[in-house]
């Protein structure tokens, strides 16, 4: 089982708070999926011939891609890799480009998940934050995708954002939930040294909140979800049953995924590697005589491949494994496991039922500061 990442790096305007490889070179589409297919057919034996379980499109906004441009990438996918009968497609999609006909085209051509960009249902705050949206197109689209074949879809919020209170927040819920949501991925605001954000507030244009807010806010969402019948199933995510976003788990339980376009990250359990980040030269290198992608690679260590187990399953609610570290890692890192989870455990971190170590509610807040402990 594998999984596949297609990045589509295009978007009308970049988000304040957006620190993802994007840009608005709208004309360079065309010529982008090309190389994007090209890329796919030189790549293909990177997940060793497993069949491909998840396929992602993730931006940047891939529904900026016409139906045609995504069944000339959904053609060369066919092609060249196996893909599962029941395999998860989600696409990315921001509320502006949703039509019925959009929609439609998109389960024509196999997408049975899509993950609307809703962020937040202040038109101040989604014009404040270079939202090309409104609240009435939020609404507009989910009315849409509602009325569709589609029975998986997941929504975007931020929340811990200056200005929007408790109320609000939970108001925007309520109106969410007039329709048939399965997952929720909701992050606080995260200020990143790479977005227009983080110098708009060294400027003194933005005021950061406190973590008083944010740790309301972040249980109002909880309480709210959990009463709807949603699982906590990540940090930042919540699925009714049977909808947890099987790409998101893959990351999280480490299986091997290939990431295709610019900027896109690749994992084979032995290795991480990540290509360039220039649209122009990418489309360059892959159209061109002798056809290459451009990437940087690193080979993993014993520890590292430990700490990223540590790192990526503490944010989840199945938690670790006393068996999986003893298998997979030396004597020395399970003696230092076995000893840090057990000072932990002392402190009242996590539940030990048998071979799990499950994380508490409290401890998937303190995820990445009990990551740093546990780390080689």
């Amino acid at each position: 089982m594998a999984g596949l990442y297609v990045h589509i790096p295009f978007c009308n305007a970049k988000c304040l708070y957006c620190d993802f490889f994007s840009g608005n070179q709208l004309y360079l589409i065309d010529s982008y999926v090309d190389a994007l297919c090209v890329e796919m057919e030189l790549r293909s034996k990177y997940v060793g011939g497993e069949s491909i379980q998840t396929i992602y499109f993730g931006g940047g906004t891939p529904s900026l891609l016409s139906y045609e441009q995504f069944d000339k990438i959904f053609s060369t996918i066919n092609f060249h890799f196996q893909v599962s009968g029941n395999a998860e497609i989600t696409v990315d999609c921001n509320p502006e480009n949703i039509t019925s006909e959009y929609v439609d085209g998109l389960i024509r051509l196999g997408v049975n998940r899509i993950s609307l960009g809703v962020q937040f249902l202040s038109d101040e705050k989604l014009v404040r934050f270079n939202r090309k949206h409104s609240s009435i197109l939020i609404m507009n689209a989910l009315e849409i995708i509602s009325q569709s074949l589609l029975t998986n879809l997941s929504v975007d919020l931020i929340y811990n954002v200056p200005d929007l209170s408790d109320r609000f927040l939970e108001e925007s819920l309520e109106k969410l939930f007039e329709y048939d949501i399965k997952h929720i991925s909701a992050y606080s605001l995260t200020i990143s040294k790479n977005s227009q954000l983080f110098w708009k507030i060294k400027k003194g244009e933005f005021n950061e909140n406190s973590e008083d807010i944010n740790i309301s806010q972040y249980n109002l969402i909880h309480n709210f979800l959990i009463s709807k019948g949603f699982e906590h199933y990540e940090v930042s995510n919540y699925a009714k049953r049977d909808f947890i976003s099987q790409h998101n788990a893959s990351y999280w339980d480490q299986v091997t995924y290939l990431g295709i376009g610019v900027s896109a990250h690749s994992y084979n359990r032995f290795s991480r590697q990540w290509n360039h980040t220039n649209s122009k030269k990418y489309i360059r290198d892959l159209l061109g005589i002798s056809p290459f992608v451009a990437f940087e690679i690193e080979h993993l260590t014993v520890n590292q491949l430990f700490n990223e187990y540590v790192i990526l399953k503490l944010r989840t609610s199945r938690g670790l494994s006393f068996n999986y570290v003893k298998i997979n890692f030396n004597d020395e890192i399970f003696l230092f496991f076995t000893r840090t989870i057990n000072t932990l455990n002392q402190q009242n971190h996590f539940v030990i039922q048998g071979d799990s170590i499950v994380p508490k509610e409290s401890d998937l807040m303190l995820a990445d500061y009990l990551a740093k402990i546990l780390m080689i």
